[in-house]
C-alpha cells in the first residue's frame, strides 16, 4: 500500500465480490508479501473495519512477517477489530474453524 487510492481499490474489489452474497462471510486473508506505508495504517484499518461491519462474519489473517503481524495487529486492534493474525495459512484456517465453531 503506497496510497489511499490503493486502499480504495481493495475496498472496491471486496465490495464487488461480496455485495450480492446475501449474508456475511468468513474469510482468510493472506498478508504474505504485503507492505504498507506506516502513514496509511490508520486509513487501511478504517477500511478493514468498514468491511468487517458490513460483509464479514469474521476474518483470520496470516503472514510470516512478525513485524507486520505486530504493526497490523496493533492498528486493527485500535479500530476495534480482533486481529486474529497467524504465522501460516494452516494456522489461520484452524483459527477460523475455531471461530466458526464458537471455540475461538
Amino acid at each position: 500500500m503506497r496510497s489511499e487510492d490503493d486502499i480504495e481499490r481493495i475496498r472496491v474489489i471486496v465490495v464487488e465480490k461480496l455485495k450480492d452474497v446475501g449474508k456475511r462471510v468468513y474469510a482468510i486473508v493472506n498478508y504474505d508479501n504485503f507492505t504498507i506505508e506506516p502513514a496509511l495504517l490508520d486509513a487501511y484499518s478504517a477500511m478493514v473495519r468498514g468491511l468487517m461491519d458490513t460483509y464479514y462474519a469474521d476474518v483470520t489473517r496470516y503472514t510470516t512477517s512478525g513485524f507486520l503481524r505486530m504493526k497490523l495487529g496493533d492498528a486493527l486492534s485500535g479500530r476495534g477489530v480482533a486481529p486474529h493474525i497467524y504465522e501460516s495459512a494452516a494456522e489461520a484456517e484452524k483459527g477460523l474453524e475455531e471461530i466458526e465453531s464458537g471455540k475461538g
